[in-house]
């Protein structure tokens, strides 16, 4: 087992009195033992394990030293892989920097450096390091870095630890080690920051002929209806423009049970929150009005005349 420690703080005109409000606080400390929790994962995989725990509270802005300690999952871990293992020090100067990583070479250093870019080359040095060029500047940085910086759970965790820097009372957020402040972010970088959105994936594309009952129509710009399946209730957006152009200028009523025989796109997307599903009606091929009772009454009339 390996251990270190260091000291976060916040500081701005609303913490004077050396207090902070629980509901900014503790998101940015989940967040936090998230970043090194995370940032352990990609480095040591399922080898060891870390915990953060909070040790005390120093006067001053509002200071926090939060205590590292790493252990191994397994003594079969210990015996065979211990010399590859990134300790907890070692994962805590690759996050904030420290005396064991060069001229402060950090995550939050080349995430200031590279300002949400990718660097212009890289190249594989074949001995855990890899050459970088930003700006027609070169340096040489841990290829676990460059991974940390491209994992989007780590610089979001990093994104949510700032997020008290949008009080408009709360103005710097520091890393301390040794009473040595390693990191200072003001509230103006918070853009640079904030971690890269994720880009939605497709999954599956396909069109087919469905039959639905019209549960609310809109008449905005963005023409997404209500449509029920006979199961389930769905929102659509008509893009059959002929269609469109007749409901606009009247040249067809809706009722109660009129149903509407369409070709209906359906498209599907992996998204950051979950599955995404949306559909489009790319042509109403028939509108069926709704069955009028007096209609049949009267057929059947004419049948026994």
């Amino acid at each position: 087992m390996n251990g270190t420690e260091l000291t976060i703080s916040y500081d701005g005109e609303s913490l004077k009195n050396h207090s902070m409000d629980v509901k900014e606080l503790a998101p940015a400390l989940l967040s936090m033992g998230k970043l090194l929790d995370e940032t352990n994962r990609l480095v040591n995989g399922a080898e060891t394990s870390i915990k953060v725990q909070v040790k005390a509270h120093e006067p001053g802005s509002f200071e926090i030293v939060l205590e590292l300690t790493q252990s191994l999952t397994s003594q079969l871990t210990k015996l065979f892989s211990s010399e590859n293992i990134k300790t907890a020090t070692e994962i805590r100067n690759l996050i904030f920097g420290g005396e064991t990583v060069t001229a402060g070479i950090c995550l939050y250093w080349l995430i200031r450096k590279l300002k949400g870019k990718q660097p212009e080359k890289i190249e594989d040095l074949k001995n855990g390091q890899i050459r970088i060029e930003i700006d027609n500047e070169k340096f040489e940085i841990p290829i676990y870095l460059m991974r940390m910086y491209q994992e989007r759970n780590i610089r979001k965790s990093v994104e949510d630890t700032l997020a008290p820097l949008q009080d408009p009372g709360i103005e710097k957020f520091e890393v301390k080690q040794k009473k040595k402040t390693v990191q200072s972010i003001n509230k103006e970088e918070l853009d640079i920051f904030k971690a890269p959105q994720a880009e939605d994936e497709l999954l599956v594309e396909s069109e087919h002929e469905a039959a639905y009952s019209i549960v609310s129509l809109a008449f905005k710009d963005d023409n997404k209806w209500r449509l029920h399946d006979g199961n389930s209730s769905i929102s659509v957006l008509i893009k059959d423009e002929v269609f469109l152009s007749k409901v606009d200028k009247s040249r067809i009523s809706f009722s109660k049970g009129d149903i509407l025989m369409c070709r209906v796109k359906k498209t599907q997307w992996q998204t950051e929150t979950g599955l995404k599903t949306e559909y489009e009606v790319i042509e109403v091929k028939e509108h069926r009005p709704s069955p009028k009772q007096l209609d049949i009454f009267d057929k059947g009339l004419q049948q026994n005349i």
